[in-house]
């Protein structure tokens, strides 16, 4: 039997695209007496419009978990998500012309409709009353799970599953082979055999990676295993194809659970074993009969699974090649949230927002170690992800959501469960939600489950009304069709557009050519004007053709060079300060617009004053980075150094360019110092501290600073030498000979350092070392013929010295 033929079983008939229903469904109920003379039931009528909604809907649960495109940032999530929106919104529109044409419409009723129906109004007052509402709406290329786009979806396509499908069992075999082919795939990348690399395409070349996988990241591929267990061994085996698809998939789900072997995966997928294990016992309790074989299956994985968990066996052989996964710890996530619940307690801060709250109440505590900058998007639990994007609001719907399924399962239970494989798969995925992010493909196999099971829970069919015989349904099915026209075309036009933006932004990113990379750049604000990603590398690609026309040599014909270089400036600022208007709660945007000012010290009047403003508005938004202030101390220095060169080429101002040069030095010590407060290993901060102090005049406070650093930074030749001059000034001539004698052991090519170094053996009279210092200068390819160097080893072999009265410093190093 054709597969879309499943649910009405007539045929259709050629003239009007309509069938009568097959006599026995016109037979008496059971209990009924034909003497009654029930009401005749409607006939139900068939289209071809509803067997084209039911082949994209199978046609989307089979792609969505194997789904890619290489062409734009988000590989994965952003395409699966246009896939899913393309689907969706064409599926809707034929089903709506199959009532139109039938004059009928299918509703099934379920308290898990309720649910969902509420997730999804939590997530439009979440995104109304969002700090970042485009990213409520579209969310980010690589994390868009909770987005209203994807939920508006999710939720239609769970409604079109329901009342298109009547029991969804082949749809089910759709998804289980599905998930075991993304599994499958998974599992050879992760052995290293990489499928797309035979195909020498380049634009695939990223697939060659053991990492990859249509899924998402590797932890996510195992949680998509743990939840796809139950699913596969609940696959009724009669026929030697299901077998296969059962055993085969069981079999790759266990292997890719056994060589992440996370504790997270595993009480996922012991969750959904045990889920089979109490319905089983329920069902044999029933029927009197216990079968051992029914507990076979969840008994192995819960037992090996927890001693594999004990044991922590690692199958390093395999795993060095993946990816360190980083995440905000359980603790940390439970601390940012619950600061945001303090803010904002009812909607949080908007879907796809946590990193905004993580900048203001987490990022804090990542100071003092090697992640003080890293930005987190999602937090180690999506549970915890709904509190921050939605608040009160978005967790009572979920858990409504919750209890509505719960209510559907426990009042089937006591007629006897059918589908145990999908309540289990739902659970393993709702324990994985507290423990781990869910992505798009997690989210979809969330609602495709949770339909899947209302039609294999349904004890009739979905209710059949005549639209024709009642005008308000009349009314309502011609509105509702009119609004889902519009809804979908709204959506595939602002979809598409964001779509393409991002598509050019991925090719914008991997162009060499400054002027083309900032052509592609332009284009994409055009069609998306809402990203302040496209804002910030705009800005950053208009510094690099000022760069760039700065350093050319000037032309005398060149007329229009200086309003070239007068619309670069203005252009880096202006798109620049466009994208914290834009996103003006987003970090990123604001320390960018600092760094703009910053590049253009000496250039423009009073940038060092607006990037002042820019940092601090950014150190307002994450108050924990110490990164910021040092940030805004090297605008200061940069100021000062400038200031400190124009007095010595401006004698006449030479006063008021040092007093310049004081006060911005003072403006940088007081940035370093708060940084270091917040971070007190913070060695690039510390290290500028003493060159503040250095420039100050203050050698013993200059000194103090890289002492500090030194003994975490003991492999660093151009720190000792620093240090090395440093001492010498400092009158510490000893410890300066010592670390200029560290600098050329750790690199021994390192001509200045011998430089400097064979002027203090020259000054101590050891003229022997002295020239061989030089000599070793002279062997290297770059400084053969070096007038300078030769010439001074030609006056020690005389034995003509010049150190003293000369001094060592008065020497200018040799590049």
């Amino acid at each position: 039997m054709n597969f879309m033929e499943e649910e009405i079983r007539v045929e259709l008939a050629a003239a009007d695209m309509v069938a009568p229903v097959e006599p026995e469904l016109l037979m008496p109920a059971h209990g009924e007496s034909s003497d009654e003379a029930p009401e005749r039931p409607l006939e139900k009528k068939n289209t071809v419009y509803e067997k084209i909604a039911r082949w994209i809907v199978a046609a989307t649960v089979f792609l969505i978990p194997l789904f890619f495109l290489p062409w734009t940032t988000g590989i994965i999530e952003l395409n699966k998500l246009a896939l899913l929106t393309a689907a969706t919104g064409a599926a809707l529109i034929f089903w709506f012309l199959h009532v139109i044409v039938s004059g009928q419409m299918s509703f099934r009723r379920s308290p898990v409709n309720l649910g969902i129906l509420a997730v999804l109004g939590a997530e439009i007052l979440a995104v109304i009353f969002s700090l970042a509402r485009f990213k409520g709406l579209f969310g980010l290329t690589n994390s868009l799970s909770d987005s209203l786009v994807a939920v508006i979806n999710l939720a239609v396509f769970y409604f079109l599953v329901i009342n298109l499908f009547r029991r969804g069992r082949r749809l089910q075999l759709i998804l289980a082979a599905s998930l075991g082919l993304a599994l499958l795939y998974g599992l050879l990348q992760m052995s290293g055999f990489y499928i797309f690399k035979y195909l020498n395409i380049s634009i695939l070349d990223f697939t060659s990676s053991h990492a990859f996988n249509t899924v998402g990241s590797v932890n996510a591929l195992g949680l998509l295993a743990a939840a796809a267990l139950p699913l596969f061994g609940k696959i009724r085996n009669e026929k030697i194809v299901l077998k296969f698809l059962r055993i085969a998939g069981l079999v790759v789900a266990f292997a890719v659970l056994l060589i992440l072997n996370w504790w997270i995966l595993w009480a996922a997928a012991i969750a959904g074993m045990t889920v089979i294990m109490l319905l089983d016992s329920l069902v044999t309790g029933r029927e009197n009969k216990f079968k051992i074989s029914r507990f076979l299956l969840p008994m192995t994985v819960i037992v090996l699974g927890i001693f594999f968990t004990i044991v922590n066996l690692n199958l390093s052989f395999i795993k060095k090649n993946f990816p360190v996964e980083i995440g905000p710890s359980f603790g940390l996530s439970g601390r940012v949230v619950k600061s945001t619940l303090s803010e904002s307690p009812i909607f949080g801060y908007g879907p796809e927002n946590f990193s905004l709250a993580f900048d203001k109440f987490g990022a804090d505590k990542l100071v003092n170690t090697t992640l003080s900058g890293i930005k987190f998007f999602d937090s180690t639990s999506e549970v915890i992800n709904f509190a921050a994007h939605g608040g009160i609001i978005l967790l009572a719907a979920f858990a409504f959501l919750f209890w509505s399924l719960f209510a559907a399962i426990k009042r089937s239970v006591a007629g006897g469960i059918k589908s145990v494989g999908l309540v289990a798969s739902l659970a393993a995925l709702v324990v994985g939600s507290f423990l781990y992010p869910l992505n798009l493909t997690m989210f979809f196999l969330f609602f495709i489950l949770a339909a899947l099971l209302v039609l294999d829970l349904a004890k009739e069919d979905a209710k059949l009304t005549d639209i024709e015989e009642k005008p308000l349904a009349s009314l309502a099915a011609s509105l509702g069709f009119v609004g889902s026209l519009i809804l979908v075309l709204v959506e595939t036009y602002f979809g598409a557009t964001v779509y393409l933006a991002d598509a050019k932004y991925a090719d914008a990113l991997s162009e060499k050519d400054s002027q083309k990379r900032t052509d592609l750049l332009v284009r994409a604000v055009n069609l998306n004007g809402h990203d302040d990603r496209y804002y910030r590398s705009a800005s950053q690609a208009a510094l690099e053709l000022l760069a760039q026309e700065l350093i050319k040599k000037a032309d005398k014909n060149d007329t229009d060079r200086s309003s070239r270089i007068q619309n670069y400036i203005g252009s880096a600022i202006n798109l620049a300060r466009r994208a914290t208007e834009v996103s003006p709660r987003e970090t990123n945007n604001w320390t960018n617009l600092g760094g703009v000012y910053q590049e253009l010290v000496g250039l423009v009047d009073g940038v060092d004053n607006l990037a002042a403003v820019a940092y601090a508005k950014a150190s307002e938004l994450r108050p924990g980075d110490a990164n910021i202030y040092n940030q805004a101390g090297n605008v200061f220095l940069g100021k000062a150094d400038l200031l400190l060169r124009l007095a010595v080429a401006n004698a006449g101002s030479a006063q008021q360019f040092r007093q310049g040069a004081a006060d911005a030095l003072t403006r940088a010590e007081e940035n370093y110092k708060r940084a270091i407060e917040l971070s007190t290993n913070f060695g690039v901060a510390i290290y500028n501290l003493g060159v503040v102090y250095d420039r100050q005049g203050k050698l013993g406070e200059a000194v103090k600073q890289l002492e500090k650093i030194m003994p975490f930074n003991g492999n660093q030749p151009n720190l000792a030498f620093e240090l090395g001059l440093l001492y010498y000034r400092n009158g510490q001539k000893d410890k300066a000979f010592a670390q200029l004698q560290r600098a050329v052991i750790l690199s021994p090519n390192f001509s200045n350092a011998r430089w400097y170094l064979a002027l203090i053996y020259e000054e101590r009279r050891d003229l022997p070392n002295a020239i061989e210092q030089l000599e070793k200068i002279l062997s290297l390819e770059e400084n053969k013929g070096n007038q300078i160097v030769t010439t001074k080893l030609s006056e020690l072999k005389k034995g003509q010295t010049k150190i003293p009265p000369q001094k060592v410093l008065d020497q200018k190093p040799l590049q």
